[in-house]
């Protein structure tokens, strides 16, 4: 999949996209651009009090400055407000920096076409959210839209620079209390080789964490039918087609489990880690160094596909599988009428929370299937040390240091508390100067409250411990619902195999990304025919070559020269 909040950087993640008919630098008053959440609005935020007074994160210097920002709202944002000079935390950032934004909220669906229009005339807004820059952004550094933010690190940016270099977790640590032991997070890599172009610019603000996240999707199963056949979680593929002829015998109105649209597990990669692959992507080795074959030309393929071919044929799997979508699926799972989940975000108990029939719905995490239970698997969802929710300062920026202070102010203790925790009393206590939310977070509206009362996905800190803790008021004595999902769904797993962070400059992605696309318009549908049964299993070889032909070793070499070149740079 491609990363569009990247171009032609490629990650296992998220996208966006952008939009913006009138442009202009610092300073630049009040131009109206398109409607909120649709075209685009530009607002600035109110000075608040109007008193005078500094706030404690006062930016020296910001008298009479209005910076220009480009940034989408969320869908939950754009309900409840015409722009983000309204959302409480940007009201509080400017009575505590003095810095006036003057917001532009450009639509997700025409973001692209936005930023094409400010490269054409060669002026842009000072602060970008997500541009998705033609060419990556050592283009965007040569062609003079991003500034490099080395010259404002040490001076504007203590903060940032503290926290792109953290490798250890120490960024975060005054954020943990007595739940540390129970979380026992482990530390993420530094992002300061990911936001470096070719030439050693820094080319982006991005949002960082410093502890590691768990897998956030995984399979659930329902265990009150495993209790009802006496049965445990399945382990291990064995385990497993035992737990799915049990759930087909419960009746013909009973699908057992779902398989993903592409017949290959989806985004959890559930059933076919165990064969050593990857089928959604391509996968590499521990240190980065090599680009694997696609999964489609392993022979481990082939014994992923005679498995499911024998439950297919056993109707252990969804007969319709790949035409489920995901309404369709949490349909089938609400209604009893599917027993295993994969590839979906949802923990056990938001599940149970949404039930309404009159079964006793019990449901828990299920780890991946192992071949046995010796086996450590190597492939894991997760994510990436690597640019997203990033910001970058243009070239039409007349007061880049100010635009650097107020992004670095995203890094700082006070404001972190606000955008992550929000009021203190209100949202969250201090105990024993560790933030833990109140309980009119746990009980509250939570897309609301952090959306629009809370702003923690924006180019800052992202604390990576609130999210473990947002489900569970006693999370500071036992793990919280939510994190014994995700460890169930990490566990007897290790990322060494998942794609890592690769740079592709000038034309490479576009080859790359046709190359792959080309194969996979022929192979994809073959899947699901082995699958199915339609396509005999004895043509597999003339499958594998015809994929890798018409696309897959193209796309390979494309990415290994790409990870190639990456690397020696890296190493210069």
């Amino acid at each position: 999949m491609k990363n569009r909040r990247l171009a032609r950087f490629l990650a296992i993640a998220l996208c966006a996209a952008m939009s913006v008919p009138a442009f202009g630098g610092c300073s630049s008053g009040g131009e109206e651009s398109s409607s909120a959440g649709s075209t685009g609005q530009s607002s600035a935020v109110s000075s608040g009090s109007g008193s005078g007074e500094k706030g404690d994160l006062y930016i020296e210097g910001s008298e009479g400055v209005t910076l220009t920002y480009w940034i989408p709202m969320d869908s939950v944002q754009t309900q409840n407000f015409s722009t983000l000079a309204e959302h409480p935390y940007f009201q509080w950032l400017q009575e505590q920096t003095g810095v006036t934004i003057e917001f532009i909220h450009p639509s997700y669906e025409q973001m692209d076409q936005q930023l094409n229009l400010m490269i054409a005339s060669g002026e842009y807004y000072d602060m970008l959210h997500l541009p998705n820059y033609p060419g990556g952004p050592q283009a965007a550094i040569d062609e003079n839209c991003f500034i490099d933010l080395n010259d404002y690190l040490d001076e504007y940016m203590p903060d940032y620079k503290e926290a792109l270099y953290c490798s250890d977790g120490s960024f975060s640590a005054w954020e943990w209390g007595a739940e540390k032991e129970l979380y026992n997070p482990q530390p993420q890599p530094s992002f300061l080789d990911t936001c470096t172009t070719f030439d050693g610019s820094l080319w982006c603000v991005t949002q960082i964490w410093t502890d590691a996240y768990l897998p956030e999707s995984g399979p659930v199963i329902r265990k009150d039918w495993l209790d009802e056949a006496g049965l445990d979680v399945p382990q291990t593929l064995d385990e497993l087609e035992v737990v799915l002829e049990a759930f087909k015998a419960r009746g013909e109105d009973v699908v057992p489990m779902n398989l993903g649209t592409y017949g290959t597990n989806g985004g959890d990669g559930s059933i076919i880690s165990a064969f050593g692959l990857y089928a959604d992507y391509f996968t590499m080795d521990k240190e980065g160094t090599t680009v694997y074959p696609h999964a489609y030309t392993e022979d481990a393929f082939l014994d992923y596909l005679t498995l499911m071919n024998d439950w297919y044929a056993k109707g252990y799997i969804d007969p319709d599988f790949m035409n489920r979508d995901d309404a369709s699926l949490e349909a089938m799972f609400l209604d009893d009428r599917l027993g295993i989940y994969f590839n979906q975000w949802t923990t056990p108990d938001t599940w149970e929370s949404r039930y309404t029939g009159d079964q006793d719905f019990e449901v828990v995490a299920m780890p991946l299937p192992r071949m046995d239970t010796d086996q450590q698997l190597t492939w894991v969802n997760g994510y990436n040390s690597e640019p997203t929710n990033y910001t970058v300062i243009t070239s039409s920026c007349e007061h880049p240091e100010i635009a650097a202070a107020w992004l670095n102010v995203g890094f700082i203790k006070e404001a972190i508390l606000r955008h992550t925790y929000g009021i203190e009393g209100e949202h969250y206590e201090l105990i024993d100067g560790v933030p833990y939310y109140t309980d009119v977070v746990f009980n509250g509206d939570q897309d609301y409250i952090f959306s629009c009362e809370l702003f923690p996905n924006s180019a800052a800190y992202n604390s990576y411990r609130s999210g473990l803790l947002r489900s569970s008021a006693d999370s500071a004595e036992v793990l919280s619902p939510r994190a014994e999902a995700l460890t169930t769904w990490a566990q007897n797993a290790s990322r060494d195999t998942v794609w890592k962070y690769v740079v592709f400059a000038d034309d490479g992605w576009g080859e790359f990304d046709s190359a792959l696309n080309d194969a996979l318009t022929y192979a994809q549908p073959m899947v699901l025919r082995f699958i199915i049964g339609e396509e005999s299993l004895d043509n597999f070889d003339t499958f594998r070559e015809t994929a890798k032909s018409m696309g897959l070793d193209k796309a390979q070499q494309a990415a290994q020269a790409a990870l190639d070149v990456m690397n020696q740079s890296a190493g210069e």
